[in-house]
């Protein structure tokens, strides 16, 4: 390779790799053909250069579940419910969602996600009670550049006028697949026990093995649905997930709030992926997953932002979470919060060792988060302030496959007050659909 075929050089930076050893090192980052080439050494010339002196830069975030189609952040509507409430009110506002709805707002949740340093997300999305919304939501990921995959949910149960037949949900993945969708970034995701039937489970591992497609689902996530397993299984939702063969290394498990040991065992033998979402989980009072009986038992755990505010927020949950659950300062360090927000969050993707770390090879997502300022200096630990001192807003640059696609806090192609103004005219009309009465404040 000559200097002038490198792509992208970040200069100055101060680079946290999210390698296993947790190295730290100074050195321009080379970026070419979407890889990682070198870490510092001799310097090289390149077509762009991107100044990333007074940063650190991080491996891109990887928010392993969101649900980004919602149209209702800020309303109070549903406040203070809990989960099983809180979705028949949610599943009721849903009929009013369309196309337009989805990918308006696949769009401007990928455009705030990237803005705070995430550029990797798992979208659970679910209902389908309409055509064409599946290819509207990957058409709003498209439009913002961020690296996708869409959990495409099969809801069969809860809400009839919302519920899609499995045979209607697997015809609407097979034309996905036909229109060109890459089999990799769909996961085939039965929505919950609650919204799908054990045998919706075993039919998907069928068609997924099939079509090579990974799994995802949330599962044990509330006492009701533990309960309820139990009395028409004889078994816990774990356990009934291993029955009906649906766990393995291509399996992504959110939330597991509530585990036996057993249960823990099944998920380490079967190398089973687990999200943990903490504030969403402290929000609706779900309670404690168990994180470091996972770890121990060599889980992968990742993390999740589930509708609540931004990766750097989930991490330093994590760590003040486990840590008041398990009367120990030191349950989850910062260091591991911060690889289950990168590195962990890569691997229950199918991408370990190619994304969530920096290093030779690699896929090149990266950020840079200032390190300068009243509310983050002195950096004595980068790690340490990553996780407790920052936040989305102190991203300044984020790099995606190798593109850069935030330069500065600005994006550099997407119109982001267009995008703005489109969403928030979707959202009023999507209220007055839903019969909402509300009415912005205009700032």
């Amino acid at each position: 390779m000559t200097p002038s075929d490198v792509d992208l050089v970040l200069t100055g930076g101060l680079c946290v790799t999210c390698d296993e050893a947790g190295t730290v090192t100074a050195g321009d980052v080379y970026v070419d053909d979407g890889r990682i080439v070198a870490i510092g050494g001799p310097a090289r010339g390149a077509r762009r250069s991107v100044d990333a002196s007074g940063t650190i830069v991080l491996p891109g975030l990887v928010n392993l579940h969101d649900h980004l189609r919602d149209m209702t952040p800020g309303l109070d509507a549903g406040e203070g419910l809990k989960l099983d409430e809180m979705l028949r009110f949610y599943w009721r506002l849903n009929e009013a969602a369309g196309a337009v709805e989805y990918e308006t707002m696949a769009a401007y949740s990928t455009a705030r996600l990237l803005a705070s340093g995430v550029t990797t997300v798992v979208d659970h999305v679910y209902p389908f009670h309409r055509h064409g919304l599946d290819a509207a939501t990957i058409a709003g990921y498209e439009a913002t550049g961020i690296r996708w995959y869409l959990a495409r949910g099969l809801m069969t149960r809860g809400y009839d006028p919302i519920s899609e037949p499995l045979a209607e949900g697997f015809g609407r993945v097979r034309s996905l697949l036909a229109d060109g969708t890459p089999a990799e970034r769909i996961m085939l995701a039965p929505v919950s026990f609650r919204q799908a039937a054990p045998e919706d489970y075993a039919a998907a591992r069928e068609f997924a093995a099939d079509f090579g497609l990974r799994l995802y689902t949330h599962v044990a996530e509330t006492a009701a649905e533990v309960a309820s397993v139990e009395a028409e299984h004889g078994c816990r939702p774990i356990e009934l997930l291993d029955r009906l063969g649906f766990c393995g290394p291509d399996v992504t498990l959110v939330h597991c709030v509530l585990l036996s040991d057993a249960e823990i065992e099944i998920l380490a033998r079967t190398g089973s992926h687990v999200v943990h979402c903490p504030s969403n989980h402290m929000k609706l009072a779900k309670g404690f997953t168990r994180v470091p009986d996972l770890l121990d038992a060599g889980v992968n755990v990742g993390l999740g932002i589930d509708q609540m505010a931004d990766m750097f927020c989930e991490m330093r949950q994590e760590v003040l979470l486990q840590s008041i659950r398990n009367e120990d300062p030191g349950a989850v360090s910062p260091a591991v919060a911060l690889r289950m927000a990168t590195a962990n969050g890569a691997r229950a993707v199918g991408l370990g060792g190619q994304l969530g770390q920096i290093s030779v090879g690699a896929l090149a997502d990266l950020i840079c988060v200032s390190a300068r300022g009243l509310s983050i200096d002195p950096i004595l630990d980068p790690t340490w302030s990553v996780v407790h001192r920052a936040g989305g807003s102190d991203v300044r640059h984020v790099i995606v496959d190798g593109s850069v696609v935030v330069e500065d806090r600005e994006f550099v192609k997407l119109d982001t007050e267009a995008l703005r103004d489109q969403a928030m005219d979707v959202i009023d009309g999507y209220f007055s659909k839903a019969n909402i009465d509300r009415t912005r404040i205009e700032l």
